[in-house]
């Protein structure tokens, strides 16, 4: 779980995907990263400095450095030097823009970073912040499944030997996707959203107790499975208990508390006779509806209380 990432980690980890180069200040490479948001600096650049993200990775694209060319020699020095005067972990300029010979000499003064890349600003921005997210959020890996469900991420949940596989492999065969099996990666993004991930080291693989290891993407083709999802709703599995209650109305909200985020859950009892693909199936289609403004308990009780109500009045 980490809280923070060097200048040296961003290029190292993300060089394939931000397509990074060190123009400047490589004796700042180990200045921290510590916000998952980056910042376009051109109200900075123009003297106002009252709420400036200076702890974010500021982004130079073509407005700030046609702003900074249009200004005198000495006026671009006071600009810049009140810029970097500020502790900011590194810029970077998108579009392989230019580099101009003060900004490299005020980094190396500074001891700031510069780097390049051949992105657009939209495109890099988007991808630093799917980076950085998952580099900077709080992080654990649970024993369960999760399954990509009518575009619900389900994660299921449960003792060792419930069916935890057994029900994610029929979810498969329903067309859904798997998302990791055994071992899930949760990280807390910005939202707060929480992404569910899989292992890099068993990408596609599913175990099934009686049939061993299963290769998903060769029995089920490559659309079977995906990288990450954000988990909406937790499905418990548990054995039928006949002492307990369970919730027969869906007014119970329970939740799954991961660090700061909840997350929607529902406690399902396994038994014979009990379909419980089919159960997760409807679980995440009714989670969806009530998206769309649907709730079936809520729209239940308030046709059961204008019932009543009628009768009442006609009384």
């Amino acid at each position: 779980m980490a809280h923070h990432i060097t200048v040296q980690d961003l290029i190292g980890y993300a060089s394939e995907d931000l397509k990074l180069d060190l123009i400047a200040g490589e004796e700042g490479l180990n200045r921290q990263i510590i916000s998952a948001d980056s910042n376009r600096p051109g109200l900075a650049l123009c003297g106002y400095y009252d709420h400036f993200g200076s702890d974010r990775v500021q982004i130079f694209g073509k407005g700030e450095v046609a702003y900074i060319e249009e200004l005198s020699s000495s006026d671009q020095f006071e600009v810049l030097s009140q810029f970097f005067s500020y502790t900011i972990p590194c810029l970077i300029f998108v579009s392989d823009l230019c580099v101009s010979e003060l900004i490299k000499t005020l980094a190396g003064q500074y001891q700031v970073p510069v780097l390049s890349t051949p992105l657009t600003s939209t495109i890099f921005t988007v991808r630093l912040l799917h980076f950085l997210e998952d580099e900077l959020g709080s992080a654990d890996c649970v024993h369960g499944n999760l399954v990509d469900v009518f575009g619900i991420g389900v994660l299921i949940l449960g003792k060792s030997g419930i069916g935890k596989s057994e029900c994610s492999l029929e979810l498969i065969q329903k067309g859904h996707r798997l998302i990791a099996d055994d071992s899930v990666l949760l990280k807390q993004v910005a939202g707060p959203r929480v992404l569910g991930m899989r292992s890099r080291l068993f990408k596609h693989y599913i175990e099934v107790r009686g049939l061993g290891i299963i290769d998903v993407v060769s029995l089920f083709g490559v659309t079977a499975v995906g990288d990450r999802k954000q988990v909406e709703l937790v499905v418990f599995l548990e054995e039928w208990n006949e002492n307990r209650g369970y919730d027969r109305t869906g007014f119970s909200n329970e939740s799954y508390v991961f660090h700061e985020t909840d997350i929607d859950q529902v406690t399902i009892p396994v038994a014979p006779g009990r379909n419980i693909s089919n159960l997760i199936e409807t679980a995440a289609a009714n989670l969806l509806s009530q998206k769309f403004g649907i709730d079936a308990p809520k729209n239940l009780n308030s046709e059961l209380n204008d019932t009543l109500s009628n009768k009442k009045n006609t009384a």
